[in-house]
């Protein structure tokens, strides 16, 4: 019978593995909040997806003089503000480039932005090619303003599509280029390097990004007075961005501080406080529960096992609550006396049984049996909480570990062996890691096939509903198996 939903966390093998892993993720949890803001590989992303913003849907062949879409996908993970350009070129069967040679080409396009760090942007791109040809090579390459030379240097990041270019127009036409000029590239570049110097003072640079992206799009367009007038007022918000950030830098340094003493000061709270509590709360939630005769073993008892396993053996119809008075009479706390009761159940000496199982699947899930589905779905709903919520970006950490790395392999375990004899606690505990970590990344190739794409919310959401709905499986099949076990009873009584 289903006598102990989550009981398996309680195994002593689980919660060794379970505490190494908490010791792990603290000492990780603790790196993070010193070394919040530090990059200690910091790369950029240069990606082309197709017309409908997917991987895989480019096109391979276009018109001549005939417009066709795609997008421009830019990513900054350096730790820094960034002035990217990518520029798109044309060349041949014979063209060459590498990471560290650009294409001998002049541009037909540029593109111009600006990234915070940990920003992405996806910009359409409409490209017109005019020169018939086969197998003609469409270049992306990234470029980074270098701040020390002062102009932008080759990035070694670039893609390519393979295209043939049919149906002349009826003259001979070269490629039409559209390029930022060349008079506002000081402007341009002296409200970068504001930027730049205002971040290195931890200002808040957003502001001042937004701006200048402005910036570029006008001189696109050719708007120098436009161009002058945002890249004064980038230059005049940095002494005050900059004395913001030198301000929100010695208060981050007490906040750190004070998440790492909580941080430390609660688990170690929480450890010496639940070590021998969980028993107690655990045999609380079936103080009702009826305690019956199983198989036992005498030569693995213990003493005050021996006589409590006396006492179901020699009285009818014990519960939980009762049981665990009887140990206060022979000098037990309640603590001590539950975690006897436990190890009894785990050695299957005694086993227990509902005094008034549920018989409809709605009472199941009111019921303690359903705890497993009621607990998972209320990390769920913290987690989700604590993604949305800035002031939660600590707890973010433990609980999306969780949602990612444990729950989607919990719920399908559950689901596959709903009886806790199928497995053992920690073979139970592996897998359940095991098939998370195939689970998500499956979530997000399917993901990237469906019009929303691999993004924040539809990776939550599509979590979410797996999970719950493997768990409303597990719970189902949990029930029928309560069911099957209560008919059993029943017949043999008849």
């Amino acid at each position: 019978m289903l006598w102990c939903t989550l009981s398996w966390i309680l195994d002593r093998e689980v919660l060794t593995v379970l505490a190494a892993m908490l010791v792990v993720s603290s000492v990780f949890a603790v790196v993070q909040v010193v070394n919040v803001g530090r990059v200690t590989e910091p790369f950029s992303e240069l990606g082309i997806l197709g017309p409908n913003m997917k991987i895989g849907d480019y096109p391979r062949e276009v018109l001549s003089g005939v417009p066709f879409k795609l997008y421009l996908y830019v990513g900054n993970h350096e730790g820094r503000c960034v002035y990217y350009r990518v520029l798109v070129k044309v060349g041949g069967n014979r063209s060459f480039i590498n990471e560290t040679v650009p294409l001998d080409a002049s541009p037909i396009l540029e593109y111009r932005l600006i990234l915070s760090h940990n920003s992405t942007t996806m910009i359409p791109m409409n490209i017109t090619l005019y020169s018939q040809g086969i197998n003609r090579r469409l270049v992306f390459e990234m470029w980074i303003y270098n701040e020390t030379l002062g102009d932008f240097t080759y990035y070694g990041r670039w893609n390519q599509l393979w295209l043939n270019v049919t149906s002349p127009t009826s003259q001979a036409a070269s490629e039409k280029t559209l390029l930022y000029p060349k008079e506002y590239d000081d402007m341009l570049s002296q409200a970068f390097l504001a930027i730049r110097r205002a971040e290195s003072s931890d200002g808040n640079v957003t502001e001042m990004v937004s701006l200048m992206n402005t910036a570029l799009e006008n001189a696109l367009k050719g708007d120098g007075g436009e161009v002058e007038r945002l890249a004064g007022e980038i230059l005049s918000l940095e002494p005050k961005l900059s004395a913001e950030g030198v301000e929100s830098r010695n208060r981050q340094l007490y906040y750190t501080v004070a998440y790492v003493g909580t941080f430390v000061g609660s688990s170690a709270f929480a450890f010496y406080f639940l070590k021998d509590r969980v028993f107690l709360y655990w045999s609380r939630l079936r103080r009702n529960w009826i305690i019956y005769q199983a198989s036992r073993n005498r030569s693995e008892e213990g003493v005050f096992e021996k006589k409590l396993t006396d006492i179901v053996y020699s009285k009818k119809n014990v519960s939980v609550e009762a049981l665990i008075g009887e140990g206060g009479r022979l000098g037990l706390d309640a603590k001590t006396s539950a975690k006897i009761l436990f190890r009894m159940l785990r050695r299957k000496s005694v086993r227990l049984e509902h005094p008034n199982p549920p018989r409809t699947f709605k009472n199941f899930m009111l019921s303690t049996y359903a705890l497993g589905f009621w607990t998972t779905a209320s990390i769920i709903a913290l987690t989700i909480a604590s993604i949305y919520l800035p002031p939660l970006i600590f707890v973010r950490y433990v609980l999306g570990s969780m949602f990612v790395l444990f729950i989607p392999g919990y719920s399908l375990i559950e689901a596959l062996y709903p009886k806790e004899t199928d497995l053992s606690p920690l073979e139970r505990l592996a897998l359940s890691i095991g098939l998370s970590l195939a689970l998500v990344p499956l979530v997000g190739l399917v993901l990237n096939y469906t019009p929303w794409g691999i993004r924040l919310d539809p990776i939550v959401s599509s979590l979410t509903l797996l999970t719950l709905l493997l768990l409303t499986m597990s719970s189902y099949r949990k029930f029928s198996l309560l069911t099957l076990s209560l008919e059993g009873v029943g017949s043999a009584k008849g």
